[in-house]
């Protein structure tokens, strides 16, 4: 239900950096790191050219989950 709803809020704002943000790491959770690494392309692109802590944040936890694998 999660997933829904953070794209139900991309669809009506595709700039929204939390949604990115957190649907990013769902994806994490639930092992789809392509997934979470096209929201973090996505973070970089809004946030351009000074990182945004969205972006940090969801660079933080693709890191870690590539350090866990």
């Amino acid at each position: 239900a999660a997933f829904q709803h953070y794209q139900d809020a991309l669809k009506l704002n595709p700039s929204h950096r939390h949604a990115h943000e957190y649907i990013g790491e769902a994806y994490l959770m639930t092992d789809n790191l392509a997934k979470a690494e096209q929201h973090l392309a996505e973070l970089r692109r809004l946030c351009s050219p000074i990182p945004c802590e969205e972006y940090q944040e969801l660079k933080r936890a693709v890191d870690n989950y590539k350090k866990g694998k």
